[in-house]
C-alpha cells in the first residue's frame, strides 16, 4: 500500500476546499436544502468522480475520492448539504454504475452526474431498522413489470429525490430474498411525505416514501433477480466509508478552531490552552484525526482493488462517529459558554454529528457485526 499523496490528489483537494469555501457555507442554508447550491456542486463537476467518463464523469479512484470527500467536510459548514452529496452519489449513482445493466446506466447516470436528477436509497421501513433484512414492503410480478408496494421511512433526500434505489422482498420461503429496482419519483403511485423536522442536518431533507402499486419496468431491475441482498451489503459499504470521510475534514476543522481558541482566550493571566485538561482534549482530536484517516485510506484503497471491506467500514463507522461526536463535545468544552452560543457555531455543530451513532447502522449493531465477524475469524 503506498501512502504517498499524489500531486493530483492534493490539487484536487485544494480545488474543493477553495470551492466550497467560496460558494457552500452560506449560513441562510444551513438549515434547510439549496438548489442553488447544488446547482454549483454539479457545475464543480463533483457528482461524478467516480463515474466512467463515457458517461459524464471524472473516473477518479476511490481514493482520491476519500480524500476529496474529507477535504468537502473541512472546507463545508454545512454538514446536511454535504449528507445530501453523499447520499445521491454513494447509494444511488454509485449503485447504479456498479451493478446497472448498460441500459440503466445510459439512462440515469449522465442526468445524475450532471445534477439533473437526485438519487436517493430505500431501506429503512417503520418497523424495519438496523434489522434491514426485517423489511416487508414486496414485490409481484406480472407480465411486463414488477408492482411494488410498501412503506420506507426516514429517507434522506426523500423530497427532492427523483430517482430511487428501492430494496423489497421477492421470496420469503425458504429464505428471505431481496431485490433492488430503480424507482422513479413521476412513477404512477410514488409519493413522498413532508420534510422530517430532525435535531441536525436539516440542509438535507428527509422523509417518508410510500409505494402504493407502483408498476416498475423490468429491465429497471439493479444486478439480478433476489440478488438484492448482496447489493444491499455493498451498499451499506459505500455508506459507511464515504458517508464518514467528510466528518474527518469536520474534526479537523474543528480541531483547528480549538487551537486557536487555546491559544487565544486567556483565563488566570494564562492562555487556556496551558491547562493539560484543554490541551490533551486537543491532543486526542489529532490522535482520533489520523487514526480515521488511516483507516479511511485503507477501505479506500481495498475498494480500488475491488474486495470487500465490510469489517473495515464496521469498524470505522464506530470509530469515526464516536470521535466526531466527542470532538465536537470537547469543542464545546475548551470555548465555554461561548461554544453554547449559535454566534460560534458548535452547538450546530454537535447537533449534526449526534446522528452519525445512528444512521448507517446505529454503533451497536457496529459492535455486533465485529465481534461476529471477528469470533469467526479467531475461533
Amino acid at each position: 500500500m503506498d501512502f504517498s499523496v499524489k500531486k493530483e490528489q492534493k490539487q484536487y483537494s485544494q480545488e474543493i476546499i477553495d470551492f466550497a469555501r467560496e460558494n457552500l457555507n452560506d449560513s441562510e442554508f444551513y438549515e434547510e436544502f439549496s438548489m442553488d447550491m447544488w446547482k454549483k456542486v454539479s457545475e464543480f463537476g463533483l457528482l461524478g468522480i467516480t463515474v466512467d467518463e463515457k458517461y459524464g464523469g471524472l473516473g477518479e479512484s476511490y481514493e482520491t475520492a476519500a480524500m476529496v470527500f474529507e477535504s468537502l467536510g473541512y472546507a463545508c459548514k454545512n454538514n446536511g448539504f454535504i449528507f445530501v452529496i453523499n447520499n445521491h452519489i454513494w447509494v444511488c449513482q454509485n449503485l447504479i454504475n456498479l451493478y446497472g445493466s448498460d441500459e440503466l446506466k445510459e439512462k440515469y447516470l449522465p442526468e445524475m452526474v450532471e445534477g439533473k436528477k437526485i438519487g436517493a436509497i430505500a431501506i429503512t421501513e417503520p418497523e424495519a431498522g438496523s434489522d434491514a433484512f426485517a423489511m416487508v414492503a414486496n414485490v409481484k410480478e406480472q407480465d411486463d413489470c414488477f408492482v411494488l408496494n410498501g412503506t420506507k421511512m426516514f429517507i434522506s433526500n426523500g423530497p427532492i429525490a427523483d430517482i430511487f434505489i428501492v430494496f423489497a422482498v421477492t421470496e420469503e420461503v425458504p429464505d428471505k430474498k431481496i431485490t433492488a429496482f430503480v424507482v422513479e419519483r413521476n412513477f404512477e403511485g410514488v409519493t413522498t411525505g413532508n420534510d422530517i423536522e430532525k435535531m441536525g442536518l436539516n440542509a438535507c431533507p428527509t422523509s417518508e416514501l410510500i409505494l402504493d402499486n407502483v408498476k416498475v419496468p423490468k429491465h429497471n431491475i439493479l444486478g439480478k433477480f433476489n440478488y438484492g441482498n448482496n447489493i444491499l451489503t455493498g451498499a451499506l459499504e459505500w455508506e459507511r466509508c464515504f458517508e464518514f470521510a467528510p466528518h474527518i475534514g469536520v474534526m479537523q476543522r474543528i480541531m483547528e478552531q480549538c487551537i486557536k481558541q487555546a491559544n487565544g482566550r486567556k483565563q488566570f493571566g494564562k492562555p487556556i490552552g496551558s491547562n493539560q485538561a484543554v490541551s490533551h482534549k486537543i491532543a486526542e482530536m489529532e490522535v482520533n484525526i489520523e487514526m480515521a484517516k488511516l483507516m479511511l485510506y485503507k477501505i479506500a484503497w481495498l475498494k480500488d482493488q475491488k474486495k470487500s471491506a465490510y469489517l473495515e467500514t464496521s469498524i470505522f463507522k464506530l470509530f469515526v462517529s464516536e470521535n466526531y461526536i466527542k470532538t465536537c463535545r470537547d469543542a464545546m468544552q475548551i470555548f465555554g459558554a461561548y461554544g453554547y452560543t449559535k454566534e460560534y457555531e458548535m452547538e450546530r455543530e454537535l447537533r449534526d454529528a449526534m446522528a452519525s451513532s445512528i444512521y448507517s447502522g446505529t454503533n451497536e449493531m457496529q459492535k455486533n457485526t465485529i465481534y461476529n465477524m471477528a469470533n469467526a475469524r479467531y475461533m
